[in-house]
């Protein structure tokens, strides 16, 4: 159902991953730039946030629901990778504030899939007992 934590971690993940569009996150050559200003962040970035809200409705369906989540998990490691490798592409490495934020919905991702596969476990156990 929608209302269980796994879909409260799941829109929190993606609200930030919509702050972390606009929030300046990234130096590159001494200039302070947000994720929008490059479309690989963006893109992945989006696709993270659009994976996160259809996750929340495949509740009917715990185990796609499980791999869409871990789907996203490795999604945001290659975002969280690619931040990096931009981050130190001119040579020293500064993060910013901004830069912490892919972390936040990394964690809330994770602690939904591990909810989505309690939520299974007892389903399962309850179907033994039947």
């Amino acid at each position: 159902m929608i209302q269980r934590i796994q879909s409260i971690y799941l829109a929190i993940a993606a609200v930030l991953c919509l702050v972390y569009l606009f929030t300046p996150s990234i130096e590159v050559n001494d200039l302070i730039n947000a994720a929008q200003n490059y479309p690989i962040l963006m893109g992945l970035t989006v696709v993270s946030a659009i994976i996160s809200l259809a996750d929340i409705f495949l509740f009917r369906n715990r185990p796609l629901q499980m791999n869409v989540g871990r789907l996203n998990l490795l999604l945001i490691l290659g975002l969280i990778g690619y931040a990096v490798f931009m981050e130190l592409s001119d040579g020293d490495f500064t993060p910013v504030v901004g830069a912490f934020i892919p972390l936040g919905f990394l964690l809330l991702n994770l602690l939904a899939v591990r909810a989505i596969n309690s939520d299974e476990k007892l389903v399962r156990d309850s179907d033994r007992l039947r």
